[in-house]
């Protein structure tokens, strides 16, 4: 026995001796009433999904009315960001949805795929070093968008590192090998291997390694970056054993978060205002506007689903799955 403890990480050994704190059915019933009421259809599907036995094919249905004729994504799949056309960066909204499914078989999968093949092999918004981000889309502002949407033609005459490196990965597992984007992609793998910048629910982040998240000090961690358990995604992760500690701590604050989660909130007006005065809008204009607070509204939901999954991830739920209605 001895033997084998030793084998344990120490960091593992802690945390048995602390109990680790999970999310009981009752709460998780409340955040269903939460769910069923508030979220648009392509979270509530993937709530169904995820936790209530319910179709893939449905949550795809719902993800693929995102899709444009050109095969990019648009039409607010990014809640914070209304402009209904394509772009590089929203494709890479969708992937994330799409990874919900993982290998599961489709015929609405692959049409998704193969509409996100042609977009991309159509050559928009990709410049020879990679496909710009969400700065360099000048029919952002045309539509209500929060300021890191805005257009700056600096950022359209650059690739976008995060976006480049999840696109030309998912470019490499269904394109053609003989295709000339099949090349380009790979060619833009190599070539940005060594950077660190990588895309994680669509923030323009960094890779375990070059944020030290072992460190991770939630006094000193900037708001606008996820938490490390974000980056790690799952037990399974090469990253995981190193960082457990810092996972499970995270996992802890956000079995808390979601046991006193009641409503879904959205900014006052005077935060609203105070945001505005902070955050000037270029042409005199408001960020805030109506169009914001339902895409906050639906960015409260969607996160609801987001944290639970990452819970059943690591085995953080206190009741079995599926949960059937009652």
């Amino acid at each position: 026995m001895d033997a084998l403890l030793r084998c344990i990480p120490e960091s593992l050994l802690c945390m048995e001796v602390k109990r680790m704190k999970k999310l009981s059915l009752d709460v998780f019933l409340r955040l269903r009433k939460l769910i069923h009421r508030n979220a648009r259809p392509l979270d509530y599907t993937m709530w169904r999904y995820l936790f209530e036995d319910g179709s893939g094919d449905a949550f795809l249905l719902v993800l693929s009315s995102y899709q444009n004729e050109d095969g990019g994504f648009g039409h607010n799949l990014e809640c914070n960001n209304w402009n209904p056309h394509s772009s590089p960066y929203t494709i890479c909204i969708a992937l994330d949805y799409l990874d919900i499914v993982g290998d599961t078989f489709s015929n609405i999968k692959d049409d998704i795929i193969s509409g996100i093949m042609k977009y991309l092999r159509s050559g928009a918004y990709m410049l020879a070093s990679g496909w710009v981000g969400m700065q360099g889309i000048p029919g952002n502002n045309d539509y209500a968008h929060m300021p890191w949407f805005h257009f700056d033609p600096e950022k359209a005459s650059t690739a976008d590192i995060g976006v480049t490196k999840r696109l030309s990965d998912f470019v490499l597992r269904y394109a053609e090998q003989d295709s000339d984007l099949y090349r380009l992609a790979a060619e833009l793998k190599e070539r940005y291997r060594a950077c660190s910048q990588v895309l994680l629910y669509g923030y323009p982040d960094y890779d375990p390694v070059a944020l030290n998240i072992r460190a991770f000090d939630p006094a000193t961690w900037p708001s606008w970056l996820p938490v490390p358990v974000y980056f790690i995604g799952s037990p399974q992760s090469d990253d995981y054993e190193a960082c457990a500690q810092v996972v499970q701590t995270n996992l802890d604050t956000i079995v808390d978060a979601l046991h006193n989660t009641y409503e879904i909130q959205v900014p006052s007006l005077e935060d609203a205002d105070a945001y505005e005065r902070s955050n000037p809008h270029p042409d005199g204009k408001r960020w805030c506007v109506a169009e914001q607070t339902i895409g906050n509204y639906y960015w409260g939901t969607h996160f609801i689903v987001r944290d639970l999954n990452l819970l059943k991830r690591f085995d953080r739920l206190d009741f079995p799955l599926p949960v059937h209605a009652k």
